[in-house]
């Protein structure tokens, strides 16, 4: 019978392939350069994680979770849907939320050449994001409609910060933030006076 898996090994390992990813992306992720990287074979990573795809779930799982606890930590310091939105877009446009973002468009583009590789992996930092704007919104909605405003709002979010991440132009999208932040206050606001008044 073999020796199984070293669970604070896979542990550490980890969270240096969550660098290395974050640092380098997924779309040319190698075993060999990864184990040299590391200071380890390819060996012990397909022993500790058993193949190179269940490796990549991991990480990407992990480094999607950490994200989604950024987010809720910065939910607690926020009053309004339009100081929410802006903390998610801070959070996302720093160094390490464009490197999170990165990932997460290559993870769409494979998933939608190879579906089966990520069939389990669910975002929670991206699906988090419609319930945080959608717990935050103001009444005098149904709670479809209030879902549909926070997908609105969201997706509006994640397409700022792709257009951030693949265009590097920090202040035609900033502005656009701007503009997003304005018209969620505004319409949180035409929202409360309507719940008010009926």
């Amino acid at each position: 019978m073999g020796r199984r898996p070293n669970p604070q090994r896979k542990v550490d390992l980890l969270g240096e392939i969550v660098s290395y990813i974050l640092e380098n992306g997924l779309s040319d992720l190698s075993l060999r350069p990864l184990a040299k990287e590391l200071g380890t074979s390819t060996y012990t990573l397909t022993y500790q994680f058993g193949s190179k795809e269940a490796m990549v779930v991991d990480a990407v799982t992990h480094i999607d979770e950490s994200q989604a606890e950024r987010f809720e930590a910065l939910d607690k310091d926020s009053d309004t849907t339009a100081q929410i939105i802006r903390n998610m877009w801070d959070q996302s446009v720093n160094e390490e939320g464009l490197a999170w973002s990165q990932v997460m468009l290559e993870v769409a583009t494979v998933t939608s050449r190879q579906p089966i590789l990520f069939d389990t992996f669910e975002s929670k930092a991206l699906n988090g994001r419609i319930d945080r704007i959608a717990s935050a919104l103001s009444g005098g909605v149904s709670e479809e409609a209030n879902v549909v405003r926070a997908t609105l709002a969201a997706s509006a979010l994640n397409g700022l910060v792709y257009d951030r991440l693949l265009t590097g132009d920090s202040s035609r999208t900033g502005q656009a933030m701007d503009a997003l932040v304005r018209v969620v206050e505004e319409e949180a606001l035409a929202s409360s006076k309507v719940f008010a008044s009926a």
